[in-house]
């Protein structure tokens, strides 16, 4: 089980806890958190491996988008600064204190995973299709 945010890596953290999943994914940082706030006891899990450093958080645009359009998104990510209250809680969520230009290196175990085991496609295709 995994969580796409600290928030969902907690409950995939509690889902272990609970024996209700064999194993969690999540980012190192939040694993010590889990265990010093004690949402998983320490040493009752294992570190099973470590994928190396990527961006954790990143936006993706196709192809297509207008050039304009992406670089006024840009500017607009990488001028909030962690200073100012109103946008802190915003970056705080998203465990950053600034947004950086984006990288398309380590990423190599997911796009081994995505050889393996396939894309999500027609998952995201049969659940727009329930949703219309």
């Amino acid at each position: 089980m995994h969580g796409d945010h600290i928030g969902g890596e907690r409950d995939a953290a509690k889902a272990l806890a609970n024996g209700e999943a064999d194993a969690a994914c999540v980012l190192e940082a939040n694993y010590a958190l889990f265990e010093q706030e004690g949402t998983l006891k320490p040493g009752t899990t294992k570190v099973l491996a470590r994928t190396p450093f990527f961006d954790h958080c990143n936006f993706t645009v196709l192809d297509r988008a207008p050039t304009k359009d992406i670089a006024r998104f840009c500017e607009l990510l990488q001028d909030m600064s962690y200073d100012d209250p109103e946008l802190r809680p915003l970056l705080d969520m998203e465990g950053l204190k600034q947004w950086k230009v984006g990288r398309v290196k380590g990423y190599t175990a997911l796009e081994h995973a995505i050889d393996h085991f396939g894309t999500i496609e027609e998952f995201v295709k049969s659940a727009g299709a329930r949703c219309k």
